[in-house]
């Protein structure tokens, strides 16, 4: 929800425990509807703006294939009706790995809420074919989140937390289309030394 979800790490899909995943949203549906917009020069801050109109139109065009696919929408699902370019939190359930809303990277307000039974069931829907910047665990289970967080194919994982540390001494970068590289820790500054090679004949 900070900046509308316009952030690199925005948190997009959530994969839940099936047990726990109707008081689960029930309880995001009524967080997510709470929100009221206002400009970011508000004396009271409200719910942020998208960047522009055509960014919005984006996210609405997702929102509706995401729909027209099998997604339902839980809450949100279209523009705040105020002047500005302001979309409802949109949290939408039912979707298929193949679904847009999954597949796409938004930039918005917009989360996925898909279900799981077992861990090999959650780590094939945590598999995104394109992205893998970064991911969240939460779990009472140390010993799962352990060995979840070997298996998921992002480039960083938060456990019973989710958002970047002020430790600069960690890498951060993702992993396939995310990004190649590593900014911070020692694998940025390795990077950033200049190297030579030199080869004699003798």
């Amino acid at each position: 929800m900070p900046n509308a979800g316009q952030f690199c790490v925005a948190g997009s899909r959530m994969i839940v425990a099936r047990e726990i995943a109707d008081e689960l949203a029930a309880r995001l549906t009524a967080r997510f509807q709470s929100h009221s917009p206002a400009p970011t020069w508000a004396e009271q801050p409200g719910f942020s703006p998208i960047i522009s109109e055509t960014q919005l139109s984006r996210i609405d065009s997702i929102v509706s294939a995401s729909r027209a696919q099998g997604g339902e929408i839980l809450c949100g699902g279209a523009r705040f009706d105020c002047e500005g370019s302001f979309y409802r939190p949109t949290l939408i359930a039912g979707t298929t790995p193949d679904n847009p809303a999954v597949t796409d990277e938004i930039f918005g307000p917009v989360a996925t809420f898909q279900t799981f039974e077992t861990e090999e069931e959650a780590l094939a829907l945590a598999a995104h074919p394109t992205y893998g910047l970064c991911s969240g665990i939460f779990t009472r289970d140390l010993g799962r989140a352990l060995r979840l967080s070997r298996r998921i194919e992002a480039g960083t994982v938060w456990i019973n937390r989710y958002g970047r540390s002020l430790d600069h001494i960690l890498p951060t970068g993702g992993w396939k289309a995310s990004g190649l590289g590593k900014d911070l820790g020692r694998e940025a500054f390795s990077a950033n030394r200049r190297t030579k090679a030199v080869l004699a004949a003798l």
